[in-house]
């Protein structure tokens, strides 16, 4: 087996367990409820892209409660949790993908549009779906995806703005299967 050493602009996918301490506890149980009742299962609760390495040390840039950060270690996004790494598509222009995922740092999370997600997902499929996406605030899959699109990959999403941490590992694996079906 071998073993992945984290790189710049990797896409990590991570479910975290329930604590009570954020960014990492309600949220995070809040989203894998979501994505159960819309898919019937869920494997990732976040979705993250790692920044930098530092003295053999990864960094991320992801969206949490408090905003866009680039202060966690890989090794802090899932205590006790796990996380998976993937390279990004081969399309992707990492410095841009980095680029883009940079200059958001700061920006607010997207809580109206985690709680427009959760009326989406228990209301009936004729009830206008509610765009939480705001200006000025992300969630951490919009906030890699986008990231993806700025660095040149294109995924035909409905909104890239209210996804889920499995629909991103979905569009990426089928990507990267495609890619080596091509080489």
């Amino acid at each position: 087996m071998t073993i992945h050493i984290p790189q710049p602009g990797d896409v990590g996918f991570a479910c975290t367990k329930l604590t009570l301490f954020p960014p990492h506890g309600e949220m995070g149980a809040l989203i894998r409820l979501g994505t159960r009742l819309k898919f019937d299962k869920a494997t990732f609760n976040h979705q993250f892209v790692v920044d930098r390495v530092v003295d053999g040390v990864p960094y991320v840039i992801q969206a949490t409660i408090h905003g866009v950060t680039d202060s966690m270690r890989l090794d802090e996004v899932a205590p006790d949790g796990l996380y998976v790494l993937l390279p990004p598509p081969s399309s992707v222009d990492i410095e841009k993908f980095l680029f883009f995922c940079r200059q958001q740092v700061g920006v607010k999370y997207g809580v109206l549009t985690i709680a427009a997600m959760a009326i989406d997902v228990v209301s009936w499929q004729w009830v206008p779906a509610l765009r939480g996406a705001r200006k000025n605030s992300f969630i951490c899959t919009a906030l890699v995806n986008e990231g993806m699109r700025f660095g040149g990959w294109y995924h035909e999403w409905i909104d890239i703005y209210n996804i889920f941490p499995d629909e991103g590992w979905v569009a990426l694996v089928e990507d990267l299967k495609k890619s080596k079906i091509e080489e």
